[in-house]
């Protein structure tokens, strides 16, 4: 499963000290890179390599940069308090707007 930030850097951008959240937090971070890494289809490989290594740049940067909001967003709404302000499918605009131009379909 491909993780795209640390569980140290997860836990450093949401301002967590303590431990017994981990494997939450680590299931938010592969299921999170797993949805922008969707998201951005195409373009999939300026940001990951076929076995699944991180390619150092802006990209990946960006790619980072937006699941460290998007473990915000759902770190804030556990329960989905907040899911009505989305349709099936989308992410957070604040996450979009970083990557949105990373994303190429593809038409299968």
């Amino acid at each position: 499963m491909i993780e795209l930030v640390t569980l140290d850097e997860a836990k450093m951008h949401l301002r967590i000290d303590e431990d017994y959240g981990d494997s939450d937090l680590t299931l938010k971070i592969q299921g999170g890179s797993a949805a922008l890494l969707a998201y951005i289809q195409g373009s999939r490989d300026k940001v990951v390599t076929e076995n699944g290594d991180l390619i150092e740049g802006e990209p990946l940067t960006r790619m980072q940069t937006a699941l460290l909001v998007l473990l915000g967003y759902l770190d804030r709404n556990r329960g989905g308090e907040e899911e009505e302000k989305l349709k099936q499918g989308e992410l957070p605009y604040a996450v979009t707007m970083l990557i949105y131009d990373l994303r190429r379909t593809t038409i299968i």
